[in-house]
């Protein structure tokens, strides 16, 4: 035998090992889901800071070869399974399939969920407080064109919590039913990614008709069905819609990436670092808004964003979304927003959740 045939029996061996013991993870999965019943505790079946605790000790352990974000997308996938055996999890999001919203809810959740495509962010927020999702992801900034403004209003009226955030590094493709750009007439995206590759377009495609669709999903079918079209979308809508890359990489900026929102009827548990987000209306009164903002310079906490809209049916009036980090449960912040809910006219905390570093897709 030589050493690579070795090699590969000693591989076998593992494998074999490793579904041993994956199967009996399951099995003790179920007994730990029959003794809650049997206690009697209705604790939501899926809880996620539990899946935190594992994935954080694990990074602690590992000593490579595998970096800890390959351990982390491995064990995310048996987490989304072990939950199937009792109840997959309904996810909904940004539809269609292959959108970078659809691959962020699976590289966050796992393969083994029930994923619930939405045609628009209203509807992402309405399925998961009618309860026909568990969750709901939805984007929610983007380093080149700001902030997903409908996103930020659907909240005014949802009683939904951001219970998570992810970040996923954008890459863009121009993908067509051929490679020649001369016959290229029109060109379907959704508006955010047209804005990303404005500087690419005009150098390379001047003048041709740029058409903004639902999503990035629904542009690649769109480019399939013309002969003469093109779409501007992810490598993952090319694979699926049969449409072959014409032009890689053409966001303007190397550094593009979006932030995304999972949102939850309930509240996440407090993280190892934690992220808050508020939503505050203030008196139009000269210095208003700094001396809400100086409650946090005073109390040492750090803001990571601050966004005013206008409010709904009230003509200049505002509405300040702030993102800062840490937990409500901490002492200064629990502090900062005991005084700023008496100083604001409308004031809400949308969650306190983990706060995560950009991640490459």
């Amino acid at each position: 035998m030589s050493k690579l045939d070795d090699l590969r029996q000693q591989i076998d061996k593992i494998d074999d090992q490793l579904l041993k013991l994956i199967s009996r993870r399951g099995l003790l999965a179920q007994k730990i889901g029959e003794e809650k019943t049997l206690q009697g505790k209705n604790t939501h079946f899926h809880v996620p800071q539990r899946e935190r605790a594992i994935l954080d000790r694990l990074k602690d352990q590992n000593k490579g070869p595998f970096p800890s974000s390959s351990i982390n997308s491995i064990f995310r996938e048996v987490f989304s399974a072990t939950l199937a055996l009792e109840k997959p999890l309904k996810i909904a999001f940004l539809g269609p399939e292959t959108t970078f919203t659809h691959q962020v809810a699976v590289k966050h959740f796992g393969h083994s969920c029930k994923f619930n495509p939405c045609s628009n962010i209203e509807s992402v927020f309405s399925e998961v407080e009618l309860g026909n999702s568990d969750y709901g992801v939805v984007p929610v900034e983007n380093s080149i064109e700001g902030v997903v403004n409908l996103t930020l209003d659907c909240f005014v009226d949802s009683p939904l919590y951001i219970c998570d955030e992810a970040r996923m590094a954008i890459s863009l493709f121009l993908l067509a039913n051929n490679t020649d750009l001369k016959k290229i007439k029109t060109i379907y995206s959704h508006p955010q990614p047209l804005a990303q590759s404005r500087n690419w377009l005009n150098k390379n495609l001047p003048g041709v008709e740029q058409i903004p669709a639902a999503s990035t999903a629904h542009a690649a079918e769109l480019a399939k069905k013309e002969k003469n079209s093109a779409a501007i979308a992810g490598q993952l809508a090319a694979d699926v819609h049969g449409l072959k890359i014409v032009a890689k990489n053409i966001q303007d900026r190397a550094e593009n990436h979006t932030r995304f929102l999972v949102i939850s009827k309930d509240q996440a548990k407090r993280a190892k670092k934690n992220k808050t987000s508020i939503m505050f209306s203030i008196a139009d009164e000269a210095g208003s808004l700094l001396k809400a903002l100086q409650l946090f310079a005073k109390n040492n906490i750090s803001l990571t964003k601050i966004q005013s809209r206008p409010l709904r049916n009230r003509p200049w009036e505002y509405l300040f979304y702030v993102d800062f980090l840490g937990h409500i449960e901490d002492k200064a912040v629990d502090r900062v927003l005991k005084t700023l809910g008496k100083r604001t006219l409308l004031f809400r905390v949308l969650g306190s959740y983990p706060e995560q570093g950009l991640k490459k897709a």
